[in-house]
């Protein structure tokens, strides 16, 4: 399905880290910056991985970086900023903060894909994970007209959209517990 395809990662790292005192994606952990665990993810099945970022603390990945077109809509506004410069097929999304996320769970997102707008994870507790997903660029149009709307919410999004939800639960060999883990402090990461 994707040898004719145009894949491209989106690495979110547009949040204020507020809570984590310092720029979260730069956090060391197991002698590794939280970003290299997302990078690391998603890259095998990307032509190009792009950092949504509006800072410019990342240059040393060599990597494109794409700030907001349109300030302070979340992440749904980094996600559009980058989709809207750098044209794909798809778009594989993932937070700079889930040092626990597997390539094999985007390996599994990208073959439910087919002809849907997006493939969207559900972790065992029913909560769909929006920004640890894979979005085709028939998304992009949708994404256009909730920023336009003043609505920022992905949760929204994905109501408008024809979604694949993808069920995880401890029967997956890369499962864990903590594989959609958000570390929003020190603490979160560190008492895991």
């Amino acid at each position: 399905m994707l040898e004719d395809k145009k894949v491209f990662g989106i690495v979110l790292s547009g949040g204020k880290s507020s809570r984590m005192g310092t720029e979260k994606g730069l956090v060391t952990w197991n002698n590794k910056a939280l970003i290299e665990y997302a990078i690391a993810a998603i890259s095998p099945f990307c032509d190009q991985v792009i950092i949504s970022s509006n800072k410019d603390c990342y240059s040393y990945l060599k990597l494109p970086v794409v700030k907001d077109i349109i300030p302070d809509c979340g992440p749904l506004g980094g996600v559009y900023s980058v989709m809207k410069k750098h044209v794909a097929d798809i778009y594989i999304v993932v937070s700079c903060d889930v040092p626990y996320i597997k390539s094999e769970l985007y390996s599994d997102l990208l073959s439910n894909l087919d002809y849907k707008d997006a493939v969207v994870p559900v972790d065992e507790s029913g909560r769909k994970q929006p920004l640890t997903a894979v979005y085709g660029k028939s998304s992009l149009l949708y994404l256009e007209n909730e920023l336009l709307d003043g609505n920022y919410k992905m949760m929204s999004l994905l109501n408008l959209l024809e979604v694949e939800y993808y069920e995880i639960n401890n029967n997956l060999p890369y499962y864990s517990p903590n594989l959609f883990l958000n570390a929003n402090s020190l603490e979160d990461l560190f008492n895991h």
